[in-house]
């Protein structure tokens, strides 16, 4: 069976149950071959669509030529035709016109009504010899049911082309208007023109848009639908086609029932097709709509007024809005105690009743849900209330705009309150935005129950459709509230449009508003602290004077350092001066400023206990090496170039910072070793009082050498080499005896700062004694071995080589021996 589209469901039911309580009434009229009288004219539907009158039974033409006809084609015509055929006829465009004309649509009417009366009559006689026991559908029922639809479908052809017809006079008179409007004048208006008329024509021209905007819409869809049902007529005739291939004379009612299918795919193509030539007829009057209603916005635009005595009718309008809404408010006030009065009375009832019904439950429910709607509706009508004097302003604040009475600065400084009022709108929209769904689903949940009930418990159903009612006149009152914020924030936004239309500003205008929008962004208040404002200015002043603070303390302080050698402060305690008039500068550059931003140092009393907690667990290593570094430039144990050994390490100390110390080795290596290393380990400071150092040269000499000569070379050759000091003199010892030499060692003083110069004067002794031994021809022991061999018997000695001696001849010498 043909599957009937969801929007002619309801109206195909109805005709099919019509139709079977008109048959009774034509049980005695003649079955086949009987000439039906044309006074007798068959009922009509219960619906708009013209009565049809009964033909003649003999000019009903037969099922299959109705499949194969056209709409304004005789059968004759239609009979040389086949389904293929059909289907381009119905699918041109140029032929629409021609197909659902009234006359074409009557016609095809007349056919449809005639040849359902045949299908009725013989469905009756088939159930009545059939006896009615069969519940599948017959063939002739299936024809009825098509038959049926097709009527219905073509009565919608009917009034699509009425629709048409009106559509083209409109656009007819609206492109007259738009001709009209070409000269520059509006109909039954005069200029100048009102600034109302004006905000009446921008609302048009928004409204205007959004049906544009439907429209469009309404087209696409249509043409999809339209899309759908010439693949629906396709597949049709495709069916049609292959019944007809295998047709036999049983199944002459297939072949008869595709034919009614195709059919009526037919006339849905034809009606989707109306329906898209519908949807682009009210795209077009959309489109001209649009156009006038800006052609008189723009012939408007140029004679606009706005005068005293405008403002005062709307400042008026505006009164009589507040004292209608008061007394609403007044109205609501008295039924809303009414109400509280009667949900009291029941919800005392409820509770002193031991077992409460679901009559009292419901009752309970439905006077809180009215009571909650008087209190709703009250609460919206304060709120609009409250908007009212915001809306008297804006008016008033555009005739000051459009008689250029306001100040530049009042205009922006209105702009920002008019955003923020818009913002507090939007949101206020969206919170009755869900307070509507919540309501519907209330709505939804109060209908089912109903529906449950059915009609078994009036006293429950009154009840729950007294919520109901309730429930839908809260969907009314936030509905209405949403309209009205609507008009409240077009309102607003025409202030604001008002002021941002306005022509451009000049050169001295921009930089007069660059420099209030800076001060208002210097002036931001970040923070509120013991109140005391913390703004974006102090915040960016007090980092600046920090830089700044911070490159004149360590200015200062290296000038500082740079000036005290010259004035007789030695280096090292100029360098610690330098570093402590760093810090001490940094502190108080710091509080400067934390002074200046006007945060209190008594903020810094629980944060320095934090400090002092967090910090020190988290954090000891790095204050202990601050904190030792403090006091080795306070106490100076070690200074400044001053040459020490940490952990086996001998280096120059080059500086002394707030958390470690910087060595630099004799290899030119620097080496970071923390400050509470000089304080907790052992330190070698080799130059702490002053920079003279006693160092020593160990060498060997053979066993056998003069050792008078030794220590008298070794004496002389320190005292000669230059950095050697005179006082105290070179002192040699004699060590002792060692496993290959002599062991002595020199002695001697050198003045030196680094390990640079110490290594150089000990390599020149070294010289002065290696070439003064070579002379005295003294030698300097190198490690010796002695080798003792204990044998029984002489050793064997072999020479083996070309030119070696023969066997014969060690015999020899061994025989000698």
């Amino acid at each position: 069976m043909y599957k009937v589209l969801s929007f002619t469901e309801a109206k195909t039911l109805a005709m099919t149950e019509f139709y079977r309580r008109l048959l009774p009434c034509l049980c005695a009229v003649s079955l086949v071959g009987t000439q039906l009288p044309e006074a007798n004219a068959a009922p009509t539907e219960p619906n708009q669509f013209a009565t049809q009158q009964l033909a003649p039974a003999s000019n009903v033409p037969h099922l299959k030529d109705i499949g194969q006809s056209e709409a304004g084609l005789s059968p004759s015509a239609t009979s040389s035709r086949d389904a293929a055929n059909s289907v381009s006829l119905v699918s041109a465009e140029d032929d629409l016109a021609a197909e659902t004309s009234s006359a074409v649509l009557e016609n095809k009417q007349e056919e449809v009504a005639a040849e359902l009366r045949v299908a009725m009559l013989q469905e009756k006689q088939e159930a009545e010899s059939s006896g009615n026991d069969n519940d599948q559908p017959s063939a002739d029922s299936s024809r009825v049911d098509l038959l049926k639809q097709i009527d219905v479908v073509i009565a919608q052809q009917q009034s699509a082309t009425s629709s048409n017809e009106d559509h083209d006079a409109q656009v007819a008179s609206l492109k007259q208007l738009l001709t009209r409007l070409a000269d520059g004048k509006i109909e039954d208006r005069t200029p100048p023109y009102s600034i109302v008329y004006q905000d009446g024509l921008k609302e048009s021209v928004r409204n205007a848009n959004t049906r544009l905007l439907s429209a469009e819409s309404s087209v696409v869809s249509a043409r999809d639908a339209a899309e759908t049902a010439k693949l629906e007529l396709d597949d049709r005739a495709k069916t049609l086609r292959q019944r007809k291939e295998t047709s036999t004379p049983a199944t002459e009612s297939e072949i008869q029932i595709a034919e009614l299918e195709q059919k009526l795919a037919e006339e849905m193509l034809v009606l989707r097709r109306q329906e898209l030539s519908i949807a682009e007829a009210n795209q077009s009057i959309a489109k001209l709509q649009l156009e006038i209603e800006e052609k008189k916005l723009v012939i408007v635009g140029d004679h606009i007024v706005f005068t005293r005595e405008m403002l005062e009718q709307k400042l008026d309008d505006f009164d009589l809005r507040e004292i209608e809404l008061k007394q609403q408010v007044a109205r609501l006030k008295n039924e809303l105690h009414f109400a509280e009065r009667r949900w009291m009375a029941a919800r005392q009832e409820t509770d002193s009743t031991p077992n409460a019904g679901p009559e009292l439950t419901e009752r309970v429910d439905s006077l809180k849900v009215a009571q909650m709607t008087l209190q709703n509706h009250s609460s919206l009508i304060n709120q609009q209330l409250q908007r009212i004097p915001i809306l008297k302003k804006a008016w008033e604040r555009r005739f000051l705009v459009v008689t250029n009475q306001a100040e530049r600065k009042e205009r922006q400084a209105w702009v920002e309150e008019t955003e923020q009022q818009i913002e507090q709108i939007e949101r206020d929209r969206r919170a009755r935005q869900f307070k509507l769904d919540e309501l519907r689903v209330n709505q939804s949940n109060v209908e089912a129950k109903i529906d449950a009930i059915n009609g078994s418990n009036p006293a429950v159903r009154r009840w729950l459709e007294s919520k109901r009612d309730s429930l839908a006149k809260q969907v009314e009152v936030y509905n209405s509230s949403v309209i009205s914020l609507d008009n409240a924030e077009r309102t607003l936004q025409r202030l604001k449009n008002q002021i941002d239309g306005e022509p451009g500003r000049s050169v001295s205008e921009i930089i007069e508003d660059t420099w209030d929008q800076t001060q208002r962004v210097w002036n931001y208040e970040l923070a509120n602290i013991e109140d005391t404002s913390l703004t974006v200015g102090k915040v960016c002043s007090s980092v600046l004077l920090l830089f700044i603070g911070f490159m004149l303390a360590r200015w200062f302080s290296a000038l500082l350092g740079r000036r005290l050698p010259k004035w007789g402060v030695e280096e090292a305690a100029a360098h610690a001066i330098e570093s402590l008039t760093f810090y001490a500068l940094l502190i108080t550059l710091g509080l400067t400023a934390l002074r200046y931003a006007n945060v209190p140092l008594t903020v810094f009393t629980f944060l320095g206990g934090a400090v002092a907690i967090g910090v020190g667990f988290g954090s000891q290593n790095i204050l202990n090496n601050f904190i030792s570094g403090l006091i080795l430039l306070a106490e100076r144990p070690i200074k400044v170039g001053d040459l020490v050994s940490v952990d086996g390490t001998l280096g120059n100390v080059t500086t002394i910072g707030a958390r470690s110390t910087q060595i630099r080795t004799g290899e030119n290596q620097d080496i970071i070793v923390p400050n509470s290393k000089f304080l907790e380990n052992n330190v070698t400071n080799l130059t702490r009082r002053d920079d003279r150092l006693r160092t020593s040269v160990t060498i060997g000499v053979a066993y056998g050498s003069n050792l008078d000569s030794v220590l008298r070379l070794l004496a002389r050759a320190a005292s000669e080499q230059s950095g050697v000091l005179e006082r105290p003199k070179p002192m040699v010892w004699f060590n002792d005896f060692g496993d290959n030499a002599l062991v002595f060692q020199v002695h001697f003083w050198i003045q030196a700062k680094n390990v640079t110069q110490m290594r150089m004067i000990e390599t020149g002794v070294r010289l002065k004694i290696d070439s003064m031994f070579r002379e005295a021809e003294i030698v300097i022991a190198f490690p010796q071995r002695d080798l003792h061999i204990q044998a029984s018997r002489p050793i064997d000695l072999r020479l083996i080589g070309s030119n070696g001696p023969s066997q014969r001849d060690l015999d020899s010498i061994g025989d000698a021996a």
